[in-house]
């Protein structure tokens, strides 16, 4: 399966971010890619029940943009 991070634009502008096809914790570097481009920070997160498998599907991320100045 090929890795994939969707992200998607909220009306509120918050950021909501999606891994597939990573296994285990392989997802949380993007994470931490995309909170760095951002200026962001994860506000929560949560894993499949597959992150503990050998085929994990996804996390599913809120980031909260660093709005100061």
């Amino acid at each position: 399966m090929t890795k994939q991070l969707i992200v998607n634009l909220r009306p509120d502008g918050s950021v909501a971010a999606e891994t597939i096809g990573m296994t285990g914790d392989e997802c949380l570097s993007y994470i931490t890619a995309l909170e760095d481009l951002l200026d962001a920070t994860t506000t929560s997160s949560s894993y499949t029940p597959e992150h503990a498998g050998v085929a994990a599907q996804a996390q599913d991320t809120v980031l909260d943009e660093d709005r100061a100045g």
